[in-house]
C-alpha cells in the first residue's frame, strides 16, 4: 500500500469515526447546489438522523428547481442555527472553503471540518480531507463510505442515485465508469427507481425554462472551425421567457450536441458580472482553462466568474480556450 493509499484509508477511518460522534452535525456543500451536492448532503443527513443524531443541512441558496422533489429537501435551511456552532461540519462537493453555502465565519467556529470532494483542485481545507478526483461524484464517495455500515434505505439510496446520475449527465459523460455503474446498480437494488428519478430531474421542466432554453440556443455560434460553441444568457432573456433561470447549468451542455464541437461555453449575466460555464467532450481540459481565469471544476465541466460586459468576457475566455486547443493540437 503506497503512502497516498494509506492516507486515504486513514482519512476514511477518521470520517467514519466522526460520523459515530455525538454531534451535532452541520452538512453543507457549494453555492448554487446541483444534484450531486444536494443528493449527497441530504443522504448523509438522513443517515445520521436515523442514528439519533441532530443534523442541520444548510444551503444559503436553498434548493433550486428541479430538486425540490428529493426526499427531505424541505428540511434544508438557508441560515445556520446559532446553537449549532461548534459542531462537526461536513462540507461536500466544495473545492475550497469560500465556496461553501454558509455565512462567513461558520466553518471557522466548527469543532471539526470534514471535507469530502472529487474536484481535482480541492485545497484540502478541512481538518479531515477525503478528496478522490477519480470518483465521478461525491454521491459515489458517500455511498462507498456508508455501504459498509449496513443496508441503506430506499430514500437514501434514491438521493445517492440522483447524485451519481446528475454528475454523469444521466450516465452519458466520460466519467461514467464501471465503479459508478456498479454503485448505481446497488442503489437500484436498494430501492432507487431509475425511471422515476430521471423523469423528475430531466422530464418535468417548467415552461419558462424551455422558453429560456430556446432563447439561449438561438444565440449559439461556433468558433475555431466549428470546434467551440458559444451561447449567451442575459437578464433580459430570463425576463422575456418568464424564467428565474434556476438550474440553468444543464443548458451549458447543449452546445456539445453540435456535430464537431469539442468545447461548449455558456456566458450569463449574474449580479453585474459574467458567469461562464465550460463543458468539454473530454479531450480539452476545461478545468485548466477555468483555473487560468480564477475558476475551477473538472476536466469536462468547469466554471469561472469574469468581469463584464459579456462581449469582453467572451473575448477573454476565447483567448484562453484558443491557447488550450493549440496546445492540444501540438
Amino acid at each position: 500500500m503506497d503512502d497516498l493509499t494509506k492516507t486515504a484509508a486513514e482519512n476514511r477511518r477518521k470520517i467514519l469515526e466522526a460520523l459515530e460522534g455525538a454531534g451535532p452535525f452541520l452538512i453543507t456543500f457549494h453555492r448554487k447546489p446541483d444534484g450531486d451536492a444536494l443528493g449527497s448532503g441530504l443522504a448523509l443527513g438522513l443517515w445520521l438522523e436515523a442514528r439519533g443524531k441532530r443534523v442541520e443541512v444548510v444551503s444559503s441558496d436553498g434548493v433550486p428547481d428541479p430538486f425540490g422533489f428529493l426526499p427531505s429537501a424541505d428540511r434544508v435551511l438557508t441560515d445556520t442555527p446559532p446553537d449549532i456552532l461548534g459542531c462537526t461540519a461536513f462540507v461536500l462537493d466544495t473545492p475550497d472553503a469560500p465556496r461553501a453555502a454558509l455565512a462567513e465565519g461558520v466553518l471557522a467556529r466548527a469543532a471539526l471540518v470534514v471535507n469530502i470532494d472529487h474536484h481535482p483542485d480541492n485545497t484540502n481545507y478541512g481538518d479531515v480531507n477525503l478528496v478522490d478526483a477519480s470518483a465521478s461524484s461525491v454521491a459515489l464517495i458517500i455511498y462507498e463510505l456508508l455501504a459498509d455500515a449496513g443496508e441503506l434505505p430506499a430514500d437514501i439510496s434514491s438521493l445517492l442515485y440522483v447524485g451519481a446520475m446528475t454528475d454523469t449527465g444521466g450516465f452519458r459523460f466520460r466519467n461514467t465508469d464501471a465503479r459508478t455503474l456498479r454503485a448505481a446498480a446497488d442503489l437500484v437494488a436498494l430501492g432507487a427507481s431509475p425511471g422515476d428519478l430521471a423523469n423528475a430531474v430531466y422530464g418535468e421542466q417548467p415552461l419558462g425554462r424551455l422558453r429560456l432554453l430556446g432563447k439561449v440556443l438561438s444565440t449559439t455560434e461556433t468558433e475555431f472551425d466549428g470546434r467551440v460553441a458559444v451561447s449567451v444568457l442575459t437578464e433580459r432573456m430570463k425576463s422575456d421567457a418568464g424564467s428565474t433561470g434556476e438550474d440553468i447549468e444543464g443548458m451549458a451542455s447543449f452546445g456539445r450536441l453540435i456535430r464537431g464541437v469539442e468545447v461548449a461555453l455558456l456566458l450569463r449575466e449574474e449580479d453585474g458580472r459574467i458567469r461562464a460555464s465550460l463543458r468539454s467532450k473530454g479531450v480539452v481540459d476545461v478545468n485548466a482553462i477555468a483555473c487560468r481565469l480564477g475558476g475551477g471544476g473538472h476536466k469536462a465541466a468547469a466554471g469561472v466568474l469574469l468581469e463584464g460586459p459579456i462581449e469582453s468576457a467572451r473575448e477573454r475566455l476565447l483567448e484562453v480556450v484558443a491557447e488550450a486547443m493549440t496546445r492540444e493540437d501540438a
